[in-house]
């Protein structure tokens, strides 16, 4: 009996230090993981609203991400009020690119400029954007529509206009680096 208590004890050992083994596995596999996961920077922006694939790719976007994001900047540009501008203002702002110390100031002018123009009219803008050409290369929109603008009680206009938005894609996110409006030519 002491042969077989000594096979069936060394057939015990073999079998601990295999689960032993492949619990080490486990153990080592899961730290590597976790060091990988926590040195990874990703990260995963989304526009509100967004309605069609969204692919990123290295500095890459897709051009329905630039559409989505160009729509919304603009609803944030062009929808306003004299009660809205400050919060729109500071939206824009906290999302537009630092890379250029300009295009921070013109975004500024942008907005007083507005906000002087709303007060004194008693001036409300609405957007609606009818046709946006993108440009996912250099990450640039150009967005076409109608501006309809009421002057307190006295009356409406509507302008056909054309506006200009070039974007950054800084550490993941695209931030407004320039916006311009662009005289359409009459035809």
């Amino acid at each position: 009996m002491d042969i077989e208590e000594h096979k069936y004890s060394t057939y015990l050992v073999r079998q601990r230090n295999f689960f032993a083994g492949c619990m080490g596995l486990a153990v080592l596999s899961t730290c590597l993981l976790a060091g990988k996961l926590s040195t990874m920077q990703e990260k995963i922006v989304m526009v509100p609203t967004l309605s069609s694939e969204m692919i990123i790719d290295g500095n890459n976007v897709s051009a329905s991400y630039l559409e989505e994001s160009a729509l919304l900047y603009a609803s944030t540009l062009l929808d306003l009020t004299a009660e809205t501008i400050p919060a729109k203002r500071n939206l824009i702002l906290k999302n537009a690119s630092t890379r250029s110390e300009s295009s921070i100031k013109s975004l500024q002018e942008y907005f007083a400029k507005k906000e002087d123009e709303h007060k004194k009219f008693g001036l409300m803008t609405f957007f609606a954007a009818k046709k946006i050409d993108v440009e996912p290369r250099k990450l640039q929109v150009t967005i076409e529509g109608l501006l309809t603008s009421t002057f307190g009680k006295r009356g409406i206009e509507e302008d056909r206009v054309k506006y200009l938005m070039v974007f950054d894609f800084v550490g993941g996110m695209l931030k407004l680096k320039e916006f311009k409006q662009i005289v359409i030519e009459v035809k």
